[in-house]
């Protein structure tokens, strides 16, 4: 018996390495995501059958833009694995980037119980830009927790073994106790989040439980792995994305080519601001036509430009014209003859 539980132990063990997709990519393939893959070894005294399925996958080759994902679980996945909340499968292969994306609100898998195994919330993320600007991939793997629910109990990332009861297994009527092996992994590669200068880039959770079972007569009725299941994968990498791109969105030529215009500030004001200009023109119209210096000595009181009122008869009363070039240029309510000089001088 013992030796029956070893060998199907070996064998469940060769599949798990066999049928686990990694992050390998299919001819062309630079961007891939599975939200999940599982596998549950057969373990009869258990009451398990044996079944390997995904569920939620997208893949792009390169340049073949979006794919956002396949739900159709044609191998019964979610049969096992309840996937709940929003779901998010998507991948990207663009000339700038290729990213792949995995979300779900949370996951549930039924083995000996319902809720043999519950998972919260899962967020995975890559994406890999190509030279000149690259090679850069990040990868990120966000949950709402740090820790996995096994058969009630809480379980941190890492390996741990926990001693339970037929009870708590649902097995009370033909297990008396079980040591389960529960491995967690969540992984991000590069690490931290951030950019790196790698070619790739791959995040996402993995957990594998074993088990020795131990039966009500004492003997052991099974020895090995339970399941395996890999969810929110996602691959990228940078091969196949033109990098004649990049030069264009990264070296921002164009920008220089918008900067010069601040010459053409620099020769505005150079003939805008002349005050010769001004200084210059309005003696020629006022001075040799209105310059009377009977007026302006009668006029010079600055009750002139004070009392406005003289604006009805600047065409009767030309001398305000005189006093106002004497002066330079202040008297601009008296714009009735210098205006044109002084606009052409200002904003030529």
């Amino acid at each position: 018996m013992t030796l029956g539980a070893t060998s199907a132990c070996a064998i469940a063990a060769a599949c798990f390495v066999a049928v686990s997709p990694g992050d390998a990519h299919a001819a062309g393939e630079v961007a891939t995501s599975t939200l999940a893959d599982l596998t549950i070894s057969s373990a009869p005294a258990l009451g398990l059958d044996a079944f390997h399925g995904t569920f939620g996958t997208a893949a792009s080759a390169a340049d073949a833009g979006l794919d956002n994902g396949d739900f159709s679980d044609p191998s019964g996945l979610q049969d096992h694995l309840t996937v709940e909340g929003s779901l998010t499968a998507k991948t990207d292969a663009e000339p700038s980037k290729n990213y792949a994306q995995a979300q779900a609100s949370g996951f549930t898998l039924a083995l000996t119980r319902p809720d043999f195994l519950s998972i919260g919330s899962l967020d995975s993320y890559v994406e890999c830009i190509p030279p000149p600007v690259g090679p850069l991939a990040l990868a990120y793997a966000h949950t709402d927790s740090d820790e996995i629910d096994v058969v009630g109990h809480l379980v941190p990332e890492g390996t741990t073994q926990l001693e339970v009861t037929g009870e708590e297994l649902g097995l009370a009527g033909t297990v008396r106790s079980a040591t389960l092996t529960v491995t967690y992994d969540r992984f991000e590669d590069p690490a931290g989040g951030a950019y790196q200068p790698v070619g790739s880039a791959r995040a996402g959770l993995d957990v594998t439980i074993t088990g020795t079972f131990t039966g009500t007569d004492g003997d052991v009725v099974y020895d090995g792995p339970l399941t395996h299941a890999e969810l929110g994968h996602v691959a990228v990498t940078c091969e196949g994305a033109a990098p004649t791109t990049g030069p264009n969105t990264t070296p921002p030529t164009t920008g220089p080519t918008t900067e010069p215009p601040t010459t053409s500030p620099t020769t505005e004001p150079t003939t805008g601001p002349p005050t010769t200009s001004p200084t210059t023109e309005p003696p020629t119209t006022g001075p040799t036509t209105e310059p009377p210096t009977t007026e302006p000595t009668t006029e010079p009181p600055t009750t002139s430009p004070t009392t406005e009122p003289p604006t009805t008869g600047p065409t009767t009363e030309p001398p305000t014209n005189g006093p106002t070039p004497t002066h330079s240029c202040p008297p601009t309510g008296e714009p009735g003859t210098s205006p044109s000089p002084m606009d052409s001088g200002w904003h030529s």
